[in-house]
């Protein structure tokens, strides 16, 4: 027998076995307060965009059935894969999800690149820009990504007084930099 042969039976037998012992099981994963509100058992199970109910982030009414996104000023479309990805992230709320769990829970675990993963995260970022703080995914390296609803409010509105001072002092500091240079050159003249 050859090696290949040999691979392939065993593959075989390991396919049999798991039909005859019915379902993998994957090991209890705690529920998070996002997890109750969108009615999922478990972060790493298959995200299934039929099956999930519509919730809320910031603002944002998300329709996973549909692939929109709902805002005041309209509605925005994801592509499925993207919006499977969104959904994983909101099911743990503030926690962390790794690239090999989204690979399970979006991808069927199936071999993707990490362009694939990238594209997905770069895609939401756009579009949370798109939407000015209701949401952020942070990337928290060699651990995975988190979708943080409460950091991008917190951090993104900017008091309007405060906003104003910084700008005048900017201008301010442009005019006084305009004088020097003006003064500078009259003196280099003379």
């Amino acid at each position: 027998m050859s090696v290949d042969t040999i691979a392939y039976a065993q593959a075989r037998q390991g396919r049999q076995a798991a039909e005859t012992h019915g379902p993998v099981t994957r090991p209890f994963i705690p529920s998070s307060s996002m997890t109750e509100k969108i009615g999922i058992g478990s972060a790493l199970s298959p995200v299934r965009l039929v099956r999930e109910p519509d919730f809320q982030l910031g603002a944002l009414t998300i329709r996973p059935s549909l692939c929109e996104v709902l805002s005041r000023n309209g509605r925005q479309r994801l592509q499925p894969r993207v919006m499977q990805v969104l959904v994983a992230l909101a099911r743990v709320e503030d926690g962390v999800v790794s690239r090999d769990a989204l690979i399970d829970s979006c991808w069927g675990g199936r071999i993707v690149g990490e362009d694939a993963i990238n594209r997905c995260i770069g895609q939401l970022r756009r579009l949370a820009e798109t939407y000015e703080g209701e949401f952020a995914i942070e990337t928290l390296a060699r651990v995975g990504y988190r979708l943080n609803a409460a950091a991008a409010r917190a951090s993104s509105p900017v008091p309007v007084s405060l906003a104003n001072a910084s700008g005048l002092r900017g201008a301010f500091a442009l005019v006084v930099a305009a004088l020097a240079i003006g003064a500078g050159a009259v003196l280099a003249s003379r």
